[in-house]
């Protein structure tokens, strides 16, 4: 667990978790509080290389972060949202797969607070636009709140950083209720917009089958365990998800998985195996089979097409 300290109140973490934590729905990965003095460069070395970037290349994450700046400006970037200033007291809100980069002003540096998270309660709630990537940057009504919310948070992971990761996680759901309640006053129904990967799809059972698919497939995850959560037996199952997908269900788990392990190499220096094993495959191998039926290629052969074509300034936005 990576720790720097610079003074008491300035500090980041990265958090344990544990399968119980997984299985609940929404856990912490990481935590931090600094302040970024003028003309310091940004970000601060240190952090591992899945969360380190630069502003040339910008970045991109497998989950969630919450950033308060505040005692300073900057500026953010992402496709959604274009280039937007930062000025004290914004809130920036980061998702899975979006690029961005973000850096605050040389002049004035900033004050960041902020947390990593992932889970399915927080895919949920981008699920019914509680949370989107073109509302990235805003500014809450009354940030003093949300500082504090923010503090009593990041104390309590400081003070003890491996602590129950469910109690951190029912701590953290009261700051993002804060957040999403001051920058999201209306919120859609709970019928808002479907899931991607449920849009299209008939069968209200299939598409329940896809949302535990496509939230659970980074751990192992057989037909038969898929089936037990349902109200339905395997066979049943495999017949309905046949005629409407067109394809088995293990086909299914194996094209999520590696469409997640297509984003971490593309863009992470995670080793292959550790990708493999965030990507769901049981293994190395798995995942190299899996690559070859899929895309024709090796996922080190992926992985170099992938850098090819960021270095031909194919992925992201123009400098």
């Amino acid at each position: 667990m990576p720790t720097t300290m610079i003074y008491p109140s300035e500090f980041y973490h990265y958090l344990p978790v544990n399968d119980e934590a997984m299985d609940w729905g929404l856990y912490l990965t990481g935590a931090g509080r600094g302040r970024i003095p003028a003309r310091r460069r940004y970000p601060p070395a240190g952090h591992p290389s899945l969360y380190q970037f630069d502003w040339s290349r910008g970045r991109t994450l497998p989950e969630f972060q919450i950033i308060l700046i505040t005692d300073g400006k900057g500026v953010f970037e992402s496709v959604p949202t274009g280039r937007a200033s930062i000025d004290p007291d914004t809130l920036i809100l980061l998702f899975p797969g979006i690029w961005h980069r973000y850096q605050p002003d040389p002049a004035t540096g900033w004050r960041e607070r902020w947390i990593s998270l992932n889970g399915e309660i927080a895919h949920r709630m981008m699920d019914q636009q509680l949370l989107c990537p073109a509302g990235a940057v805003c500014r809450p009504a009354d940030v003093s709140q949300i500082a504090q919310q923010f503090d009593r948070l990041l104390d309590r992971i400081h003070a003890k950083p491996t602590g129950n990761s469910i109690l951190l996680s029912l701590r953290a759901m009261d700051l993002i209720a804060e957040v999403i309640e001051q920058t999201c006053p209306s919120p859609p129904p709970s019928t808002a917009k479907p899931s991607l990967q449920t849009d299209g799809i008939e069968d209200p059972l299939v598409a329940q089958a896809l949302d535990l698919i496509w939230t659970h497939s980074h751990r192992p995850l057989s037909v038969s365990e898929l089936a037990s959560h349902l109200p339905v037996t395997r066979r049943t199952l495999e017949r309905r998800f046949a005629l409407e997908r067109n394809r088995s269900i293990l086909d299914e788990i194996n094209l999520c998985r590696t469409g997640r392990a297509r984003r971490l190499l593309a863009e992470t220096d995670l080793p292959i195996k550790t990708v493999a094993y965030l990507a769901g495959f049981t293994s190395q191998e798995r995942m190299r089979i899996a690559f070859l039926n899929h895309d024709r290629c090796s996922p080190a052969e992926y992985r170099r097409r992938a850098r090819m074509s960021q270095n031909e300034g194919m992925s992201h936005p123009s400098q």
